[in-house]
């Protein structure tokens, strides 16, 4: 059986704490904090390709995941 492939998502810290609160769900961490403070996530290519679509230019992923979170919540986009 094959692995499917990953990527790995940076996000700040306070996208991790909105993604955590949006859960509707038992939240299980699978990613790694940084001595920065940021986050590593592992997604599926399957969630990569759809974070890609929604890539605004110049967006990094914690910006298009921001901004995703933002207007499901319906706050005012930046």
């Amino acid at each position: 059986m094959e692995t499917p492939s990953m990527r790995w998502l940076h996000i700040s810290d306070a996208t991790h704490q909105a993604i955590v609160d949006a859960a509707t769900f038992p939240f299980h961490e699978t990613g790694r904090r940084q001595t920065d403070g940021s986050w590593l996530i592992p997604v599926s290519d399957e969630v990569a390709e759809r974070i890609d679509q929604l890539r605004l230019p110049g967006e990094s992923d914690d910006d298009v995941l921001a901004r995703s979170i933002r207007k499901h919540r319906g706050d005012k986009p930046n």
